[in-house]
């Protein structure tokens, strides 16, 4: 992992944030984010009935990447964030996220609710939610962001959780898809098994497929040192014990290699070789 020299710079404050920060590196230039860091306990009346709510935000919030603003990742985070279209503000993506039910209701919807300072947990069966959005790599030219997504049911046997990536050009402002990337998405279903055996040591036979035995391409992907990494969710291939399928392709060793990215694709992957991962 490169070393990165970072700049300090005190440019915004929120009632529940830390100072935003610049960043400088042999890679990316002038960046600037929000750190938040925010948890919010409840308890919420339904009836008869009273139920406790742990939720957390963690978030180094895009404001600036390589000396431009990033509208385009900023409303793409907001929608995962609040989990509703048309919300582009990151205050009121964060207060959805603090202030709803492991539901996505928001508190007052279904009754009323009462902010508490704290809640002894082990005494008290709780909900929990937590919101994290990290900062998984910088390019010259495209960034990559990191969201996960954890939430669990009080009494449940265990809680439920999804990865999301986003790949983002700071220079068309744009956010990446399978459709930019890929010449056609069925070039590379035929080499998705064979990764997944060789990483995770699954066959056919512990995975759920289709009738063609084929793993489907998942709708979440990012590139890291030269991979197309392919991210399947809890249950989307696997059991729940197995976990998310994070697989990278290994199309390397394959002479149709280059009949399946687009040329936009193959510059995405040429920088993932050398931009500096946190």
């Amino acid at each position: 992992m490169k070393k990165i020299s970072i700049l300090l710079t005190i440019i915004a404050f929120l009632a529940w944030a830390r100072p935003a920060m610049g960043q400088e590196s042999d890679y990316g230039k002038m960046c600037q984010f929000v750190n938040i860091n925010k948890t919010v306990k409840a308890k919420i009346e339904t009836g008869d009935e009273t139920s406790y709510q742990r939720n957390s935000v963690k978030a180094l919030w895009p404001v600036m990447l390589n000396g431009k603003d990033c509208p385009k990742l900023q409303e793409t985070i907001c929608y995962w964030m609040a989990d509703k279209k048309g919300t582009t503000n990151m205050n009121t993506a964060i207060e959805a996220a603090l202030y709803s039910d492991c539901e996505d209701r928001p508190f007052g919807e279904s009754g009323p609710y009462l902010i508490l300072d704290d809640f002894d947990e082990d005494e008290v069966s709780s909900n929990i939610s937590v919101s994290t959005l990290e900062l998984q790599s910088l390019g010259n030219r495209f960034v990559l962001y990191h969201l996960l997504f954890n939430k669990y049911y009080a009494g449940a046997a265990h809680g439920m959780y999804v990865h999301y990536y986003i790949t983002y050009d700071t220079q068309r402002d744009h956010v990446v898809t399978l459709e930019d990337i890929l010449i056609d998405p069925e070039l590379i279903r035929p080499h998705i098994l064979n990764s997944i055996e060789l990483k995770y040591q699954y066959t056919k036979d512990d995975l759920f497929l289709p009738e063609d035995n084929i793993p489907n391409v998942p709708a979440v992907f990012y590139f890291e040192s030269g991979f197309l990494h392919l991210v399947y969710q809890v249950y989307e291939i696997a059991s729940f014990a197995q976990g998310i399928i994070d697989v990278p392709l290994f199309y390397h060793y394959n002479e149709d290699y280059y009949d399946i990215l687009t040329p936009y694709g193959k510059e995405i992957m040429k920088e993932s070789f050398s931009e500096d991962l946190y």
